[in-house]
């Protein structure tokens, strides 16, 4: 069963990376027109379906990408990745922090009609509490939810700093749904008829395979704010959005020369020359998380911090990075808990463990720790050539100072199996997606597959701290000695701070990069 269950926060926590960059900056607009064209449809190529379009249920980046289109929070990130309001007019916190009182604003319609009301946004919490990752996490701290004509009042059974944050939260969101499909719902994922939110378009229809349609929701309710990250102004231009099913990468591209798209969603970092040199399309690029290479803690030989210690010194990050993703544009040797955009959440301090290949001394390590010789288990998965060209060249890196390697790669499915069960693997390639808190790092979650069977008392007191931190001196100081323990108890080796590549036409005007594409505020010409 527990192993049933470490799958279970895997699928949820980890499934997709995405996009992120802490700025608004829109991409160049030679030939743009000199006032936003309204009308038009806008294809946008993406690689697979996700398994559902509720992103209350899902932490899929597919269903994340298309989701905040439809749906919004009473919070959501701006630009700098800090909690804002969104539905929410304003809130008020009580003096022991233990009190949220949140208003909504008025006028603000569901797709079917209905007002928004108070008693939607308490059984759409009640539910994000229990269906959604980071609600669960909340839930430890939630005493009562309740509803009082406009307001919404969360009682918390001890103060707890990061409960806007994880309202905010863009993995599997904490959206206000219309109260009788929230409970109708429950537990289970929404069905294609509850895919009714507030945003600025509203889902229209989907062919499994095909595609999936949006249409513009000409009753949305904007906020007249400047526009930032999910908040902020929102108005949508193109009377339509539809999400092509592309998985041939080289199809996207011949589609977005002949302009038979004009989006493309996560193009392979190869295609990036083409691109480039193709002169109706535009190359984006924005920070996608972090790749990294996780040990089995609970069993020999990583259960020997000794071990850890010969593993990070024997790892040459720099050429792993370089080898595997080319081009300076798409990596970043960052040594974080967090990355440098994240700017609310950002500290470089105690990093200095991040780059400390030395290959003399990773053989010392070994030879003094208790490896006995063993191979080691290195799994993939072989949808990814990013994580096959890591195991390989770790394979290599470690091989060299006495480490005994085998390499085992499976397709998706079974490789986040395979990663449920210590018995399995001693280390495991794997992308994160940006998280907004440290206590969503899926990597460092305490005793499961995802970490690795980290166990950490002082990592554990960190985040008491960080859910009680007040001010920003103190979330800093907290941030530092969370990278701290990093390098003292390396629960898992940050390879590299990784972007991805979109492309778009140049019809495409006032579009900007952010975490994942977002195509209000954005028109299309021709």
């Amino acid at each position: 069963m527990k192993n049933i269950i470490f799958l279970v926060i895997t699928l949820i926590a980890l499934i997709g990376l995405a996009g992120c960059s802490g700025s608004e900056a829109s991409s160049s607009d030679s030939g743009a027109a000199s006032e936003p064209v309204e009308g038009g449809e806008l294809n946008v190529a993406i690689g697979a379906d996700p398994n559902t379009l509720d992103w209350m249920y899902t932490g899929e980046s597919a269903a994340r990408k298309i989701g905040w289109h439809i749906y919004e929070g009473l919070f959501a990130l701006n630009q700098d990745f800090e909690a804002a309001p969104l539905l929410a007019e304003d809130y008020e916190v009580s003096e022991d922090g233990k009190t949220y009182t949140i208003t909504l604003r008025e006028g603000v319609t569901f797709h079917n009609g209905e007002p928004v009301t108070a008693e939607d946004a308490k059984a759409s919490i009640e539910r994000w509490l229990k269906v959604s990752s980071v609600g669960k996490i909340t839930n430890d701290h939630v005493e009562s939810v309740e509803a009082d004509g406009s307001q919404l009042t969360i009682q918390l059974n001890k103060a707890y700093s990061s409960l806007l944050s994880d309202l905010a939260a863009p993995k599997s969101a904490a959206v206000v749904l219309p109260k009788a499909i929230a409970e109708a719902a429950g537990e289970k994922p929404l069905d294609h008829d509850q895919y009714i939110g507030t945003g600025p378009f509203q889902f229209d229809s989907w062919k499994r395979g095909d595609e999936i349609v949006l249409s513009k929701y000409d009753d949305y309710a904007s906020r007249t704010d400047e526009t930032s990250g999910l908040t902020g102004e929102k108005k949508a231009y193109v009377d339509s959005v539809h999400f092509k099913i592309v998985k041939d990468p080289q199809v996207v591209v011949n589609g977005l020369k002949t302009g038979l798209y004009d989006f493309g969603d996560e193009v392979p970092l190869d295609l990036y020359e083409v691109i480039e040199s193709t002169p109706n399309i535009e190359a984006g690029t924005a920070t996608n998380g972090y790749t990294v290479l996780t040990p089995d803690k609970s069993e020999a030989p990583f259960d020997d911090l000794q071990v850890r210690q010969a593993l990070n010194a024997a790892l040459d990050k720099e050429a792993i990075a370089k080898a595997t993703y080319g081009n300076e544009e798409f990596y970043e040797l960052d040594g974080a808990l967090f990355t440098p955009n994240q700017t609310a959440l950002y500290s470089e301090e105690n990093t200095d463990g991040f780059l400390s290949y030395d290959v003399e001394e990773a053989k010392r390590l070994l030879a003094e720790s208790s490896y006995d010789g063993e191979p080691i288990k290195i799994i993939f998965s072989s949808d990814s050539n990013d994580y096959k060209k890591i195991a390989e060249i770790a394979e290599q890196q470690l091989e060299a100072v006495g480490f005994a390697v085998e390499l085992e790669s499976y397709e998706w499915a079974t490789y986040l199996e395979k990663w449920g069960e210590a018995s399995n693997w001693d280390l495991v390639v794997v992308g994160w997606s940006p998280f907004f808190s440290p206590n969503q790092a899926g990597m460092l979650s305490q005793d499961s597959n995802s970490s690795g069977w980290y166990n950490s008392e002082k990592w554990q007191e960190q985040i008491a701290q960080w859910a009680q931190a007040e001010s920003e001196e103190e979330r800093q100081q907290i941030l530092a000695g969370l990278n701290e323990t990093l390098y003292e108890e390396l629960p898992f080796e940050k390879v590299t701070n990784i972007s991805n590549l979109n492309a778009r036409t140049t019809d495409i005007h006032d579009y900007s990069e952010w975490y994942g594409p977002r195509f209000w505020n954005t028109y299309k010409t021709n």
